[in-house]
Protein backbone atom coordinates (compact mmCIF):
# COMPACT_ATOMS: atom_id res chain seq x y z
CA UNK A 1 0.00 0.00 0.00
CA UNK A 2 1.31 3.44 -0.92
CA UNK A 3 2.45 5.93 1.70
CA UNK A 4 -0.45 8.39 2.00
CA UNK A 5 1.89 11.35 1.40
CA UNK A 6 2.49 11.10 -2.35
CA UNK A 7 2.24 13.16 -5.51
CA UNK A 8 -0.95 11.48 -6.71
CA UNK A 9 -2.85 12.45 -3.56
CA UNK A 10 -1.55 16.01 -3.85
CA UNK A 11 -2.83 16.29 -7.42
CA UNK A 12 -6.12 14.65 -6.44
CA UNK A 13 -6.56 17.23 -3.66
CA UNK A 14 -5.80 20.11 -6.05
CA UNK A 15 -8.45 18.84 -8.47
CA UNK A 16 -11.01 18.55 -5.67
CA UNK A 17 -10.26 22.06 -4.45
CA UNK A 18 -10.50 23.67 -7.89
CA UNK A 19 -13.79 21.96 -8.70
CA UNK A 20 -15.31 22.90 -5.33
CA UNK A 21 -14.14 26.52 -5.66
CA UNK A 22 -15.73 26.87 -9.09
CA UNK A 23 -18.94 25.26 -7.82
CA UNK A 24 -19.13 27.65 -4.87
CA UNK A 25 -18.55 30.65 -7.14
CA UNK A 26 -21.17 29.43 -9.60
CA UNK A 27 -18.68 29.21 -12.47
CA UNK A 28 -18.18 25.45 -12.73
CA UNK A 29 -20.07 24.90 -16.00
CA UNK A 30 -18.23 27.78 -17.68
CA UNK A 31 -14.76 27.06 -16.32
CA UNK A 32 -14.50 23.30 -15.68
CA UNK A 33 -12.87 22.60 -19.07
CA UNK A 34 -10.15 25.12 -18.19
CA UNK A 35 -9.09 23.31 -15.01
CA UNK A 36 -6.73 20.76 -16.70
CA UNK A 37 -4.90 23.66 -18.38
CA UNK A 38 -4.84 25.69 -15.17
CA UNK A 39 -3.33 22.82 -13.17
CA UNK A 40 -0.97 21.71 -15.96
CA UNK A 41 0.23 24.88 -17.73
CA UNK A 42 2.57 24.86 -20.76
CA UNK A 43 5.70 25.36 -18.68
CA UNK A 44 4.98 22.30 -16.50
CA UNK A 45 7.56 19.58 -16.06
CA UNK A 46 5.34 16.51 -16.50
CA UNK A 47 5.77 13.35 -14.47
CA UNK A 48 4.30 11.35 -17.34
CA UNK A 49 5.37 11.38 -20.96
CA UNK A 50 3.96 14.84 -21.76
CA UNK A 51 1.69 17.60 -20.49
CA UNK A 52 -1.11 16.35 -22.74
CA UNK A 53 -1.34 13.03 -20.92
CA UNK A 54 -1.12 14.89 -17.61
CA UNK A 55 -4.07 17.05 -18.67
CA UNK A 56 -5.99 13.99 -19.81
CA UNK A 57 -5.54 12.45 -16.37
CA UNK A 58 -6.82 15.66 -14.73
CA UNK A 59 -9.86 15.45 -16.98
CA UNK A 60 -10.53 11.86 -15.91
CA UNK A 61 -10.13 12.74 -12.24
CA UNK A 62 -12.69 15.50 -12.63
CA UNK A 63 -15.05 13.01 -14.28
CA UNK A 64 -14.61 10.62 -11.34
CA UNK A 65 -15.25 13.52 -8.95
CA UNK A 66 -18.52 14.13 -10.80
CA UNK A 67 -19.46 10.48 -10.23
CA UNK A 68 -18.93 9.35 -13.81
CA UNK A 69 -18.37 5.66 -14.51
CA UNK A 70 -15.37 6.20 -16.77
CA UNK A 71 -15.29 2.68 -18.19
CA UNK A 72 -18.88 3.00 -19.35
CA UNK A 73 -19.40 6.69 -20.07
CA UNK A 74 -16.08 8.00 -21.40
CA UNK A 75 -16.67 10.16 -24.46
CA UNK A 76 -13.50 11.99 -25.51
CA UNK A 77 -15.50 14.44 -27.62
CA UNK A 78 -17.77 15.38 -24.75
CA UNK A 79 -16.75 18.52 -22.82
CA UNK A 80 -16.48 18.39 -19.06
CA UNK A 81 -19.18 21.06 -18.90
CA UNK A 82 -21.67 18.53 -20.27
CA UNK A 83 -20.74 16.06 -17.53
CA UNK A 84 -21.20 18.82 -14.94
CA UNK A 85 -24.69 19.57 -16.25
CA UNK A 86 -25.61 15.90 -15.94
CA UNK A 87 -24.21 15.74 -12.39
CA UNK A 88 -26.21 18.81 -11.40
CA UNK A 89 -29.40 17.40 -12.92
CA UNK A 90 -29.19 13.83 -11.65
CA UNK A 91 -27.22 11.95 -9.02
CA UNK A 92 -25.14 9.20 -10.58
CA UNK A 93 -25.81 5.60 -9.48
CA UNK A 94 -23.71 4.67 -6.47
CA UNK A 95 -22.44 1.37 -7.82
CA UNK A 96 -19.85 0.56 -8.89
CA UNK A 97 -17.99 2.65 -6.33
CA UNK A 98 -14.69 2.31 -8.19
CA UNK A 99 -13.78 2.97 -11.81
CA UNK A 100 -10.60 2.59 -13.88
CA UNK A 101 -8.68 5.00 -16.11
CA UNK A 102 -7.04 3.02 -18.92
CA UNK A 103 -4.98 6.07 -19.94
CA UNK A 104 -3.31 6.04 -16.53
CA UNK A 105 -2.63 2.30 -16.32
CA UNK A 106 1.03 1.38 -16.82
CA UNK A 107 0.12 -2.18 -17.83
CA UNK A 108 2.40 -3.60 -15.14
CA UNK A 109 3.95 -7.02 -15.84
CA UNK A 110 2.77 -9.93 -13.72
CA UNK A 111 4.15 -10.15 -10.21
CA UNK A 112 7.41 -12.06 -10.09
CA UNK A 113 10.37 -13.02 -7.99
CA UNK A 114 13.75 -12.25 -9.54
CA UNK A 115 17.34 -12.73 -8.42
CA UNK A 116 19.37 -9.53 -8.17
CA UNK A 117 23.10 -9.00 -8.64
CA UNK A 118 23.51 -9.48 -4.90
CA UNK A 119 23.42 -13.25 -5.42
CA UNK A 120 26.77 -14.74 -4.39
CA UNK A 121 26.16 -18.18 -5.85
CA UNK A 122 26.75 -19.70 -2.44
CA UNK A 123 27.53 -23.37 -1.94
CA UNK A 124 24.55 -23.95 0.38
CA UNK A 125 22.02 -22.82 -2.25
CA UNK A 126 19.05 -22.79 0.18
CA UNK A 127 16.83 -21.12 -2.44
CA UNK A 128 17.15 -24.08 -4.79
CA UNK A 129 16.90 -26.65 -1.98
CA UNK A 130 13.69 -25.14 -0.57
CA UNK A 131 11.85 -24.33 -3.80
CA UNK A 132 8.77 -26.62 -3.78
CA UNK A 133 8.47 -26.72 -7.60
CA UNK A 134 12.16 -26.84 -8.64
CA UNK A 135 11.90 -23.46 -10.34
CA UNK A 136 15.45 -22.40 -9.39
CA UNK A 137 18.69 -23.45 -11.05
CA UNK A 138 22.17 -21.94 -11.22
CA UNK A 139 23.66 -20.44 -14.33
CA UNK A 140 27.18 -19.03 -14.48
CA UNK A 141 27.36 -19.15 -10.69
CA UNK A 142 24.12 -17.21 -10.09
CA UNK A 143 20.62 -18.34 -9.14
CA UNK A 144 17.94 -18.09 -11.81
CA UNK A 145 14.17 -18.41 -11.37
CA UNK A 146 12.04 -20.00 -14.10
CA UNK A 147 9.03 -17.68 -14.17
CA UNK A 148 6.85 -20.27 -15.88
CA UNK A 149 7.37 -22.77 -13.04
CA UNK A 150 7.45 -20.30 -10.13
CA UNK A 151 4.31 -20.36 -7.94
CA UNK A 152 5.29 -17.16 -6.08
CA UNK A 153 5.37 -18.75 -2.65
CA UNK A 154 8.25 -16.57 -1.47
CA UNK A 155 10.30 -19.39 0.05
CA UNK A 156 13.41 -18.19 -1.81
CA UNK A 157 13.14 -14.73 -0.25
CA UNK A 158 12.82 -16.24 3.22
CA UNK A 159 15.91 -18.43 3.00
CA UNK A 160 18.39 -16.36 0.97
CA UNK A 161 21.18 -15.28 3.36
CA UNK A 162 22.12 -12.32 1.15
CA UNK A 163 18.56 -11.03 0.57
CA UNK A 164 19.28 -11.19 -3.14
CA UNK A 165 15.77 -12.30 -4.21
CA UNK A 166 13.37 -9.46 -4.93
CA UNK A 167 9.60 -9.60 -5.18
CA UNK A 168 8.21 -7.28 -7.86
CA UNK A 169 4.45 -7.04 -7.21
CA UNK A 170 1.53 -5.68 -9.17
CA UNK A 171 0.33 -3.24 -6.48
CA UNK A 172 -3.38 -3.20 -7.28
CA UNK A 173 -3.64 -6.98 -7.72
CA UNK A 174 -1.63 -7.64 -4.59
CA UNK A 175 -3.74 -5.27 -2.49
CA UNK A 176 -7.11 -6.73 -3.50
CA UNK A 177 -8.19 -9.29 -0.88
CA UNK A 178 -10.74 -10.98 -3.15
CA UNK A 179 -8.88 -11.19 -6.50
CA UNK A 180 -11.27 -8.77 -8.19
CA UNK A 181 -8.45 -7.05 -10.13
CA UNK A 182 -7.30 -8.51 -13.42
CA UNK A 183 -5.74 -7.49 -16.73
CA UNK A 184 -7.68 -7.43 -19.99
CA UNK A 185 -6.37 -8.69 -23.31
CA UNK A 186 -4.49 -5.40 -23.82
CA UNK A 187 -2.81 -5.66 -20.43
CA UNK A 188 -4.80 -2.86 -18.78
CA UNK A 189 -6.42 -3.11 -15.38
CA UNK A 190 -10.05 -4.19 -15.06
CA UNK A 191 -12.23 -4.70 -12.01
CA UNK A 192 -14.54 -7.68 -11.71
CA UNK A 193 -17.44 -5.90 -10.03
CA UNK A 194 -19.16 -9.17 -9.19
CA UNK A 195 -16.25 -9.86 -6.85
CA UNK A 196 -15.33 -6.30 -5.74
CA UNK A 197 -16.20 -5.43 -2.11
CA UNK A 198 -15.45 -1.69 -2.52
CA UNK A 199 -12.76 -1.73 0.16
CA UNK A 200 -10.69 0.73 -1.89
CA UNK A 201 -7.37 -1.02 -1.27
CA UNK A 202 -6.59 -1.11 -5.00
CA UNK A 203 -7.28 2.61 -5.42
CA UNK A 204 -4.83 3.62 -2.68
CA UNK A 205 -2.20 1.13 -3.86
CA UNK A 206 -1.94 1.98 -7.58
CA UNK A 207 1.12 4.24 -8.05
CA UNK A 208 -0.27 5.57 -11.34
CA UNK A 209 -3.71 6.61 -10.10
CA UNK A 210 -5.39 4.34 -12.64
CA UNK A 211 -8.08 3.18 -10.18
CA UNK A 212 -10.23 5.88 -8.64
CA UNK A 213 -13.40 6.15 -6.57
CA UNK A 214 -16.50 7.60 -8.16
CA UNK A 215 -17.07 10.42 -5.74
CA UNK A 216 -20.24 11.17 -3.81
CA UNK A 217 -19.20 14.83 -3.49
CA UNK A 218 -21.69 16.40 -5.89
CA UNK A 219 -24.88 15.07 -4.32
CA UNK A 220 -23.64 16.57 -1.03
CA UNK A 221 -22.73 19.92 -2.61
CA UNK A 222 -26.22 20.09 -4.09
CA UNK A 223 -27.76 19.26 -0.71
CA UNK A 224 -25.80 22.02 0.98
CA UNK A 225 -26.97 24.46 -1.67
CA UNK A 226 -30.60 23.38 -1.21
CA UNK A 227 -30.88 25.13 2.18
CA UNK A 228 -32.64 22.13 3.70
CA UNK A 229 -31.85 20.98 7.22
CA UNK A 230 -28.59 19.12 6.53
CA UNK A 231 -27.14 17.04 9.35
CA UNK A 232 -23.53 15.84 9.27
CA UNK A 233 -22.95 12.38 10.78
CA UNK A 234 -19.26 12.30 11.64
CA UNK A 235 -17.49 8.98 12.02
CA UNK A 236 -15.39 8.67 15.21
CA UNK A 237 -12.20 8.40 13.15
CA UNK A 238 -12.58 12.09 12.22
CA UNK A 239 -10.83 12.86 15.50
CA UNK A 240 -7.19 12.78 14.37
CA UNK A 241 -7.74 13.60 10.70
CA UNK A 242 -7.51 17.37 11.15
CA UNK A 243 -5.26 19.53 13.36
CA UNK A 244 -7.86 20.60 15.86
CA UNK A 245 -10.16 19.33 18.58
CA UNK A 246 -13.40 17.53 17.94
CA UNK A 247 -15.26 20.65 19.05
CA UNK A 248 -13.34 22.74 16.51
CA UNK A 249 -14.05 20.21 13.74
CA UNK A 250 -17.76 20.48 14.51
CA UNK A 251 -17.58 24.27 14.25
CA UNK A 252 -15.74 24.00 10.93
CA UNK A 253 -18.52 21.76 9.59
CA UNK A 254 -21.10 24.36 10.55
CA UNK A 255 -19.06 26.91 8.58
CA UNK A 256 -19.10 24.56 5.58
CA UNK A 257 -22.89 24.80 5.59
CA UNK A 258 -24.19 21.95 7.71
CA UNK A 259 -27.03 22.91 10.03
CA UNK A 260 -26.21 20.32 12.67
CA UNK A 261 -23.36 17.94 13.47
CA UNK A 262 -23.88 14.62 15.24
CA UNK A 263 -21.36 11.97 16.22
CA UNK A 264 -21.85 8.48 14.81
CA UNK A 265 -20.45 7.37 18.18
CA UNK A 266 -23.89 8.26 19.50
CA UNK A 267 -25.32 5.44 17.39
CA UNK A 268 -22.34 3.24 18.25
CA UNK A 269 -23.28 3.36 21.93
CA UNK A 270 -26.68 1.90 21.12
CA UNK A 271 -25.16 -0.64 18.73
CA UNK A 272 -22.71 -1.84 21.39
CA UNK A 273 -25.52 -2.13 23.96
CA UNK A 274 -27.68 -4.26 21.68
CA UNK A 275 -24.75 -6.35 20.43
CA UNK A 276 -23.77 -7.21 24.01
CA UNK A 277 -27.21 -8.71 24.56
CA UNK A 278 -27.28 -10.37 21.15
CA UNK A 279 -23.99 -12.23 21.48
CA UNK A 280 -24.88 -13.58 24.94
CA UNK A 281 -28.28 -14.72 23.71
CA UNK A 282 -26.73 -16.47 20.71
CA UNK A 283 -24.16 -18.12 22.98
CA UNK A 284 -26.94 -19.54 25.17
CA UNK A 285 -28.73 -20.76 22.03
CA UNK A 286 -25.67 -22.70 20.94
CA UNK A 287 -24.42 -20.44 18.14
CA UNK A 288 -20.65 -20.94 17.84
CA UNK A 289 -19.75 -17.31 17.11
CA UNK A 290 -21.00 -13.89 16.02
CA UNK A 291 -19.17 -11.43 13.78
CA UNK A 292 -19.58 -7.68 13.88
CA UNK A 293 -21.31 -5.94 10.98
CA UNK A 294 -20.00 -2.41 11.29
CA UNK A 295 -17.49 -2.71 8.40
CA UNK A 296 -19.38 -2.24 5.12
CA UNK A 297 -16.61 -3.86 3.08
CA UNK A 298 -16.89 -6.98 5.24
CA UNK A 299 -20.65 -7.01 4.66
CA UNK A 300 -19.97 -6.93 0.92
CA UNK A 301 -17.49 -9.78 1.39
CA UNK A 302 -20.19 -11.91 3.02
CA UNK A 303 -22.73 -11.12 0.31
CA UNK A 304 -20.38 -11.78 -2.62
CA UNK A 305 -17.97 -14.42 -1.33
CA UNK A 306 -18.95 -15.93 2.03
CA UNK A 307 -22.75 -16.27 2.17
CA UNK A 308 -22.31 -19.10 4.70
CA UNK A 309 -21.29 -16.42 7.24
CA UNK A 310 -24.59 -14.57 6.87
CA UNK A 311 -26.12 -16.55 9.74
CA UNK A 312 -23.18 -15.66 11.97
CA UNK A 313 -23.07 -11.90 11.46
CA UNK A 314 -24.67 -9.56 13.95
CA UNK A 315 -28.19 -8.41 13.10
CA UNK A 316 -27.89 -5.28 15.23
CA UNK A 317 -28.27 -2.02 13.31
CA UNK A 318 -24.97 -0.31 12.52
CA UNK A 319 -24.06 2.99 14.22
CA UNK A 320 -24.67 4.96 11.01
CA UNK A 321 -28.07 3.34 10.59
CA UNK A 322 -29.06 3.91 14.22
CA UNK A 323 -28.16 7.59 14.17
CA UNK A 324 -29.64 8.32 10.74
CA UNK A 325 -32.95 6.72 11.73
CA UNK A 326 -32.95 8.64 15.00
CA UNK A 327 -32.45 11.95 13.19
CA UNK A 328 -35.20 11.17 10.68
CA UNK A 329 -37.56 10.35 13.55
CA UNK A 330 -36.75 13.68 15.19
CA UNK A 331 -37.32 15.61 11.96
CA UNK A 332 -38.50 13.79 8.86
CA UNK A 333 -37.35 16.72 6.69
CA UNK A 334 -33.71 16.42 7.77
CA UNK A 335 -31.16 15.31 5.20
CA UNK A 336 -28.27 13.26 6.57
CA UNK A 337 -24.70 13.17 5.26
CA UNK A 338 -22.25 10.58 6.57
CA UNK A 339 -18.64 11.79 6.72
CA UNK A 340 -16.03 9.10 7.16
CA UNK A 341 -13.01 7.22 5.82
CA UNK A 342 -14.84 4.49 3.90
CA UNK A 343 -15.87 4.00 0.26
CA UNK A 344 -18.08 0.99 0.94
CA UNK A 345 -20.28 3.10 3.25
CA UNK A 346 -21.84 4.52 0.09
CA UNK A 347 -23.26 1.08 -0.66
CA UNK A 348 -24.57 0.70 2.89
CA UNK A 349 -26.11 4.19 2.70
CA UNK A 350 -27.86 3.32 -0.55
CA UNK A 351 -29.31 0.16 0.98
CA UNK A 352 -30.47 1.95 4.13
CA UNK A 353 -32.28 4.78 2.39
CA UNK A 354 -32.00 6.99 5.48
CA UNK A 355 -28.57 8.43 4.60
CA UNK A 356 -28.77 11.01 1.83
CA UNK A 357 -25.07 11.51 1.09
CA UNK A 358 -21.60 10.21 1.88
CA UNK A 359 -18.37 12.23 2.02
CA UNK A 360 -14.84 11.03 2.67
CA UNK A 361 -12.43 12.90 4.91
CA UNK A 362 -10.36 13.66 1.82
CA UNK A 363 -13.31 15.40 0.18
CA UNK A 364 -14.10 17.26 3.40
CA UNK A 365 -10.49 18.47 3.60
CA UNK A 366 -10.82 19.88 0.07
CA UNK A 367 -14.03 21.64 1.10
CA UNK A 368 -12.28 23.20 4.09
CA UNK A 369 -9.47 24.49 1.87
CA UNK A 370 -11.80 25.71 -0.88
CA UNK A 371 -13.81 27.66 1.70
CA UNK A 372 -10.62 28.87 3.47
CA UNK A 373 -11.59 27.21 6.74
CA UNK A 374 -8.76 26.51 9.16
CA UNK A 375 -9.95 24.08 11.80
CA UNK A 376 -7.32 25.30 14.26
CA UNK A 377 -8.81 28.82 14.18
CA UNK A 378 -12.35 27.70 14.95
CA UNK A 379 -14.10 28.22 18.26
CA UNK A 380 -15.04 24.97 19.99
CA UNK A 381 -18.63 23.83 19.72
CA UNK A 382 -20.08 22.35 22.89
CA UNK A 383 -20.10 18.58 22.50
CA UNK A 384 -22.99 18.16 24.92
CA UNK A 385 -23.45 15.16 27.18
CA UNK A 386 -21.39 12.33 25.68
CA UNK A 387 -21.10 10.09 28.74
CA UNK A 388 -23.27 7.32 27.29
CA UNK A 389 -21.16 6.91 24.15
CA UNK A 390 -17.78 8.60 24.67
CA UNK A 391 -15.99 5.24 24.87
CA UNK A 392 -17.54 4.24 21.54
CA UNK A 393 -15.32 6.70 19.73
CA UNK A 394 -12.99 3.69 19.91
CA UNK A 395 -15.01 2.15 17.07
CA UNK A 396 -12.45 3.98 14.88
CA UNK A 397 -9.72 1.57 15.98
CA UNK A 398 -9.23 -2.15 15.51
CA UNK A 399 -10.41 -3.84 18.69
CA UNK A 400 -12.33 -0.75 19.77
CA UNK A 401 -15.78 -2.15 19.03
CA UNK A 402 -15.02 -5.30 21.03
CA UNK A 403 -13.87 -3.15 23.92
CA UNK A 404 -17.15 -1.21 23.92
CA UNK A 405 -19.30 -4.34 23.66
CA UNK A 406 -17.42 -6.16 26.43
CA UNK A 407 -18.00 -3.23 28.78
CA UNK A 408 -21.74 -3.67 28.22
CA UNK A 409 -21.90 -7.44 28.73
CA UNK A 410 -24.21 -8.29 31.61
CA UNK A 411 -22.60 -9.03 34.95
CA UNK A 412 -21.72 -12.70 35.34
CA UNK A 413 -21.47 -13.33 31.59
CA UNK A 414 -18.17 -13.90 29.84
CA UNK A 415 -17.25 -14.15 26.15
CA UNK A 416 -14.07 -14.76 24.21
CA UNK A 417 -13.26 -12.20 21.52
CA UNK A 418 -10.99 -11.95 18.49
CA UNK A 419 -10.14 -9.19 16.03
CA UNK A 420 -9.49 -9.60 12.31
CA UNK A 421 -7.22 -6.60 11.89
CA UNK A 422 -7.48 -6.00 8.15
CA UNK A 423 -8.64 -8.11 5.21
CA UNK A 424 -6.06 -9.58 2.84
CA UNK A 425 -5.91 -12.70 0.72
CA UNK A 426 -4.75 -14.83 3.65
CA UNK A 427 -7.46 -13.71 6.07
CA UNK A 428 -10.17 -14.00 3.43
CA UNK A 429 -9.09 -17.58 2.80
CA UNK A 430 -9.24 -18.27 6.54
CA UNK A 431 -12.86 -17.07 6.65
CA UNK A 432 -13.76 -19.84 4.20
CA UNK A 433 -12.69 -22.41 6.80
CA UNK A 434 -14.98 -21.12 9.54
CA UNK A 435 -17.88 -23.17 8.23
CA UNK A 436 -15.89 -26.37 8.78
CA UNK A 437 -13.93 -25.31 11.85
CA UNK A 438 -15.52 -22.56 13.90
CA UNK A 439 -13.18 -20.17 15.72
CA UNK A 440 -12.94 -20.52 19.48
CA UNK A 441 -14.08 -16.91 20.05
CA UNK A 442 -17.75 -16.05 20.47
CA UNK A 443 -17.50 -12.47 19.18
CA UNK A 444 -15.24 -11.58 16.27
CA UNK A 445 -14.64 -8.06 15.07
CA UNK A 446 -13.79 -7.91 11.36
CA UNK A 447 -12.20 -4.74 9.98
CA UNK A 448 -11.25 -4.36 6.34
CA UNK A 449 -8.52 -1.81 7.06
CA UNK A 450 -5.50 -2.70 9.18
CA UNK A 451 -5.51 -0.63 12.32
CA UNK A 452 -9.19 0.17 11.86
CA UNK A 453 -11.07 2.99 10.20
CA UNK A 454 -8.21 5.44 10.86
CA UNK A 455 -6.52 3.65 7.94
CA UNK A 456 -9.47 3.86 5.55
CA UNK A 457 -9.08 4.81 1.86
CA UNK A 458 -10.74 8.19 2.43
CA UNK A 459 -8.41 9.29 5.23
CA UNK A 460 -6.25 12.40 5.13
CA UNK A 461 -3.32 11.39 7.35
CA UNK A 462 -1.52 8.14 8.06
CA UNK A 463 -2.66 6.14 11.11
CA UNK A 464 0.40 6.88 13.25
CA UNK A 465 -0.22 10.63 12.95
CA UNK A 466 -3.96 10.18 13.45
CA UNK A 467 -3.29 8.42 16.76
CA UNK A 468 -1.02 11.26 17.87
CA UNK A 469 -3.66 13.83 16.94
CA UNK A 470 -6.18 11.83 18.96
CA UNK A 471 -3.87 12.53 21.91
CA UNK A 472 -3.02 8.88 22.34
CA UNK A 473 -6.61 7.93 23.19
CA UNK A 474 -7.59 4.28 23.13
CA UNK A 475 -4.35 2.90 21.75
CA UNK A 476 -4.71 -0.26 23.84
CA UNK A 477 -7.41 -1.87 21.62
CA UNK A 478 -5.20 -1.39 18.55
CA UNK A 479 -2.18 -2.93 20.24
CA UNK A 480 -4.18 -5.90 21.48
CA UNK A 481 -5.74 -6.35 18.06
CA UNK A 482 -2.35 -6.70 16.44
CA UNK A 483 -1.63 -9.59 18.79
CA UNK A 484 -4.83 -11.40 17.86
CA UNK A 485 -4.83 -11.35 14.07
CA UNK A 486 -2.85 -14.53 13.42
CA UNK A 487 -5.29 -17.15 12.23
Amino acid sequence: MLEINNQYNLVKRRVQIEVIKEFIQGNLIDDVDKIPYKLIPKESDPSRCCIYKERAMIRYRIMALLGVNIEKDDDEMKPLAAYVKEALAHDAPVQPVLTTITTGCSSCPRDQFIVSDLCRGCFARPCMANCPVDAIDFRQGKAHIDQDRCIRCGKCIEVCPFHSVIHIPVPCEGACPVDAIKKNERGFVEIDYTRCISCGKCAISCPFGAIVERSGLFPVLKLLRSKKNIVALIHPSIDGQFPGTLGQIKTALLHVGFDEVREVSEGAGETAEHMAGEVVQRLHQGSPFTTTNNCSAYMELIERHNPQLEKSRSLVATPMSVLAQKIKSENSQSQTVFIGPCLAKRIEAEKLGTVDGVLTFSELAAMFIAKKIDVREMEETDLGDVTSYEDCREFALSGGQLHCVEKRIASGESIKTMTINGLDKKTVKSLDNWERKAPVSQLIEVMSCEGGCINGPGCVVKPSLALKLRNGKATTPVQSAKKSTKL
